[in-house]
């Protein structure tokens, strides 16, 4: 057992108990601290490898997906993937998505597993931990999206900015009734309370009654999962990178919000609309062939966008992680990022250091959020969208506010 207290300025503490810690990683390597506009919870651990709050390379969010894959399946040596994830390892980027690919993991019908990720923030990490396998599992993550027609089972995220969550799975849906296991995907449990609402939601609907709660973070104590197996008769176990507990916060009073406000700004110039028919953003059931077709037309869609300076930002939008990764990293671009729906308060010293707020850049968040960009750091940025759910005024804003950092070149991309 450890103790760490990671600050946000003067404005926030924490006191973490640590008692787990897996494949050489320091609590840097997976968190910062930031202070977050929420009466519920005052503090937001704001990961460096998920490309939302902070940019990262594209390789940092596969090792990410491949560390929690080996720590579920109980290994103990991580190969490559710390150092890939620290950036230590420059594997070129194409050479890692087939190794990848070439390591993973073949489950049979006795495993018969649906992996599930957390929206928003988590989509990419889940893509991520999936892709490494294959055989009989499929991936769907949860949204905000309200698609009419569609059945979806909804729940509630209690401390959230954005509290309902939709999870689009039929109740006749043939794999879902199958599935043997779900492993449910976050970069953090707090409490666990969202996941096993999810959990229970799953067993109800399908019968689903093993379940793996996979995260970067875990600081529950596993009393709700064990009134859980114990009330519906489940399988339950936690998986994380690192386990421990928030021992005390001590939170002063916040700060002026100090983010640049680019909302009701004008529109900008028309978006490139980059249309592929294949292209599945993980909010429908997702096949490991699917998967497999999704990282093909990234690759594809990576060309068609051209060559691109070595200091380049690809951004996404809300939900849209994992695709931006992927095309920032056949790019070679420096960095990837995406928006986020979450108010956070930005400190020097802490996990949010710069940010701006536009208008709703599509039309299931409330508002629109982007951290973490330096003055004069990247000359180039690409905007990707979703062109079904894209708002062009909110990602011409979100465009000209990247003009203000110093990115000479800016494009809006929707695909």
């Amino acid at each position: 057992m450890s103790r760490v207290c990671p600050s946000a300025g003067q404005n926030l503490r924490l006191t973490l108990e640590l008692d787990g810690l897996r494949f050489g990683l320091t609590p840097e390597d997976l968190f910062r601290l930031a202070l977050r506009q929420n009466r519920q919870r005052a503090f937001l651990f704001v990961s460096p490898v998920l490309g939302k709050h902070i940019p990262q390379r594209p390789a940092a969010l596969l090792a990410a997906g491949k560390l929690l894959s080996l720590a579920m399946e109980g290994t103990e040596s991580p190969g490559r993937w710390t150092e890939v994830l620290r950036g230590a390892d420059r594997t070129p980027f194409p050479a890692l998505v087939e190794e990848l690919e070439e390591s993973q993991i073949c489950l049979g019908a006795e495993e018969r597993t649906l992996f599930v990720g957390f929206a928003e923030t988590a989509t990419g990490l889940a893509r991520s931990a999936a892709a490494c396998y294959r055989g009989e599992c499929a991936y769907i993550s949860t949204t905000r999206l309200d698609c009419p027609g569609r059945t979806a089972i909804t729940f509630e995220e209690s401390h959230s900015h954005a509290k309902t969550h939709r999870l689009y799975l039929d109740g006749q849906e043939p794999f879902a009734a199958s599935c043997r296991r779900a492993v449910i995907i976050d970069d953090e449990f707090t409490t666990g309370s969202t996941a096993l609402k999810l959990a229970e939601a799953l067993h109800s609907r399908f019968g689903i009654s093993r379940f793996v709660l996979l995260s970067l973070l875990d600081w529950t104590d596993g009393s709700l999962c064990q009134a859980m197996e114990a009330r519906c008769g489940l399988q339950i176990r936690q998986v994380s990178l690192l386990h421990g507990a928030i021992g005390g916060v001590e939170a002063g009073e916040p700060p002026p919000a100090a983010l640049d406000d680019w909302r009701g700004r004008g529109v900008g110039s028309e978006p490139l609309v980059l249309s592929e028919s294949g292209l599945g953003t993980g909010r429908f059931l997702l096949s490991p062939a699917g998967q497999a077709e999704d990282r093909e037309a990234c690759r594809r869609l990576a060309q068609a966008i051209g060559p691109v300076e070595p200091d380049t930002l690809v951004l996404g939008t809300e939900e849209l992680i994992y695709e931006p990764a992927l095309i920032a990293g056949y790019l070679g671009a420096a960095a990837f990022h995406s928006s986020t729906q979450s108010p956070v308060y930005p400190l020097p010293g802490s996990g949010v250091e710069n940010g701006a707020c536009f208008d709703p850049p599509d039309c299931y968040s409330g508002a629109g959020y982007l951290y973490n960009v330096p003055k004069g750091r990247y000359s180039r940025a690409i905007v990707l969208g979703e062109e079904k759910t894209a708002s062009p005024q909110a990602l011409a804003q979100l465009a000209d506010w990247l003009k203000w950092r110093g990115c000479a070149r800016t494009e809006v991309v929707l695909l």
